[in-house]
């Protein structure tokens, strides 16, 4: 099964459809069973539950796909957030950003694989932390643009593809 971690039922939902068992997804839009609260990371229960699942080898497939915004480049270019609460925030990113490469790791110690997904140019590739997965002989990192997966913007003249240039870090080379 897959666990996707910071994404609604995106990759689950299609393995339902095409016939295969679908996994969990973990995300602020979906809850946890147990107590039917939101999968917020910033709770470290939810972390912790998370964590154990992963060292449970309960996932071959690990997706993840941590908020991006504190890493956005254009996102940040006109930023006139209150700087205590833009601290924060960024703490925030970071935490869920070094939770999801934590969690790769234990999964590459278990055999198992893992997917993570930021916009290209997302500063997030220059964390040390990140840097750490990437730069090992077994991990790749490829550039995606989601007009090749059919993304698009639905806009008055109809339907228009979308390049949102993406970066994909996997250790599965036949993904």
């Amino acid at each position: 099964p897959v666990l996707e971690i910071f994404s609604p039922c995106r990759v689950n939902g299609m393995a339902a459809k095409l016939g295969f068992a679908p996994g969990l997804s973990l995300d602020l839009s979906t809850n946890d069973p147990d107590d039917n609260q939101p999968w917020d990371f910033n709770n470290v229960k939810k972390r912790r539950k998370a964590l154990d699942m992963v060292l449970q080898k309960k996932a071959l497939l690990l997706i993840g796909s941590p908020m991006c915004r504190m890493f956005s480049r254009l996102q940040n270019i006109n930023n006139k957030q209150d700087p205590d609460l833009q601290a924060k925030m960024m703490s925030e990113a970071r935490t869920h950003l070094k939770f999801c490469m934590d969690l790769y790791k234990i999964q590459m110690d278990n055999g198992m694989y893992f997917l993570h997904e930021h916009p290209w140019s997302a500063s997030s590739w220059d964390e040390d932390y990140v840097k750490s997965v990437s730069n090992r002989e077994d991990v790749y990192v490829v550039r995606g643009d989601m007009c090749q997966f059919g993304m698009f913007q639905d806009t008055p003249d109809g339907d228009v593809l979308v390049m949102k240039p993406t970066g994909f870090m996997i250790n599965a080379s036949g993904i």
